[in-house]
């Protein structure tokens, strides 16, 4: 499962579930307003992700969808025995609407699409079936999760973990996931002082009076935004899902809390990224008690890049293949070098006719007769 992930500036293509070698990966988006859905499988694992893509910084359509604030009834059925709950709930129009451009994929992928079939090439009910993503694609999972409960899927998420969730609703649909019991199945993990997890902060109407008032007194406006309210009033019309099912985990920037202690909104915007070792969710995650629960992946720091270009293992007895000649590996200091450039290599090997090979690998063999033929190699972090 190969994500990019950072430590400060330093990037590098990883794998962050290593016990897990046999994944599936499709792809459900819908290019035209960029909403994306990856799904996985794992047969060796027995386990199945829908992971929603978060909003992407230069995406005109993801901040359109994040910006439309409106609330939208939806129908949800009625509720269950375990809490008084309405069975309608005012949820964020935005993610609704985006959520119908890929749900019906996603259903087709759980449930198994082929007509006829009754199912036989869905994900088997003795698979744990997980519904995730971070910041837009968290708001999307929870979406997609309650729908799926509320059509009568035959199949339904047996776990929703959201990292940097937004608000998505009101009461009504907390209250109507606890009527069913489902709180049992929603993990949202929040980074302290991540500034999102309050949104929406404000109202469509106090939103204009807010722009109105920093046009007019703009310096006034820098003031309160350099410093900070003395107190956070997030708009009480909108609710977490299931506020108990929070897993705070912890920060390395300061940021937006409710109490409003070490206020920063740059710092609020970083808490809230995901993929660098050195604050956000990689490491409020890699510094909690997660990776001692994680019973399919393996996580630990080492999978995240290092500050520098570090050898973990040596490769000079064995020959690696899937690995791409470069011809610009003139040496093997050269050849290693390039290697530490590209974001996508973790293997290079120099051979004695004086080649560059290099790429991801994880079959090596001291077996092969061209083991003999490597003078150097390394598989690099």
């Amino acid at each position: 499962m190969l994500a990019r992930a950072k430590h400060g500036f330093r990037e590098r293509v990883v794998d962050l579930c290593p016990r897990i070698n046999d994944w599936e990966e499709y792809y459900l988006n819908d290019d035209a307003e960029n909403v994306h859905a990856r799904v996985y499988k794992s047969s060796q694992a027995q386990v199945a992700v829908v992971s929603f893509r978060g909003t992407q910084a230069t995406s005109a359509q993801n901040w359109e969808i994040d910006s439309d604030i409106i609330m939208l009834p939806v129908e949800l059925g009625a509720p269950g025995q375990h809490k008084a709950a309405s069975s309608t709930a005012n949820v964020h129009e935005g993610f609704y609407l985006e959520l119908q451009r890929v749900l019906p994929h996603v259903r087709k992928w759980v449930e198994g699409y082929i007509e006829g079939t009754k199912g036989l090439f869905g994900i088997p009910s003795y698979w744990k079936l997980v519904f995730t993503g971070h910041s837009l694609g968290a708001a999307l999972a929870i979406l997609a999760a309650t729908l799926a409960e509320a059509e009568g899927w035959a199949r339904t998420p047996d776990a929703v973990v959201a990292f940097g969730a937004p608000r998505l609703a009101d009461q009504a649909l907390s209250d109507w996931w606890e009527s069913r019991d489902l709180c049992g199945k929603i993990l949202r993990v929040a980074v302290q002082n991540d500034v999102i997890t309050w949104m929406p902060f404000v109202e469509p109407l106090q939103l204009m009076d807010i722009v109105s008032y920093c046009l007019e007194n703009p310096m006034s406006c820098l003031g309160q935004l350099a410093n900070g309210p003395k107190s956070l009033h997030p708009s009480e019309r909108w609710a977490h899902v299931c506020p108990k099912s929070e897993l705070l985990v912890p920060g390395a920037m300061k940021g937006i809390n409710s109490q409003m202690k070490d206020f920063s909104l740059l710092g609020g915007a970083l808490a809230h990224l995901i993929g660098n070792a050195l604050f956000g969710y990689a490491f409020g995650v890699m510094n909690s008690d997660i990776p001692q629960h994680d019973a399919y992946c393996g996580l630990r720091h080492e999978l995240f890049p290092a500050p520098n270009c570090t050898a973990t293992e040596d490769l000079e007895d064995v020959v690696c293949f899937g690995l791409s000649h470069d011809p610009n590996g003139t040496s093997s200091k050269t050849c290693h070098k390039n290697c530490c450039d590209d974001e996508y290599c973790s293997v290079w090997q120099f051979m004695r006719n004086g080649q560059c090979w290099r790429g991801r690998s994880h079959q090596c063999t001291s077996l092969h007769p061209y083991a003999a033929e490597v003078l150097a190699g390394q598989r690099v972090h």
